[in-house]
């Protein structure tokens, strides 16, 4: 469990690092964000990219609402991830793990 802990920290440390280097990268040559998110929603695979990660959002929450006893609780943890994405997601694993995998061995699951 530890490992798997530690492996979800280390992809969540690679993000960022990604997304340093992009906001930083080559703005000069290639504009802002905003002006490159345009271009990139332009491109067939660019629209279907950014459909594949909000559907991974939706899916994301959908699996907290399914697995946190509170709604509110939920909630809290499901926002964020349209904002801060995968990284948030990946906070939300680290933490909840434990729990998940206690949760996932239990036989009538999610039915009860």
């Amino acid at each position: 469990m530890n490992i798997l802990r530690a492996a979800i920290a280390i992809i969540i440390v690679a993000m960022l690092g990604m997304i340093i280097w992009a906001a930083v990268s080559m703005q000069d040559l290639h504009g802002t964000l905003s002006e490159q998110f345009a271009v990139v929603t332009t491109l067939p695979w660019g629209l279907v990219t950014v459909a594949d990660l909000y559907v991974g959002f939706v899916l994301f929450a959908v699996l907290v609402f399914i697995t946190e006893r509170s709604w509110v609780v939920a909630a809290l943890w499901a926002a964020p991830v349209l904002i801060l994405g995968n990284i948030w997601a990946a906070v939300w694993f680290i933490i909840r793990l434990p729990h998940l995998a206690k949760q996932l061995s239990k036989p009538d699951w999610p039915t009860s």
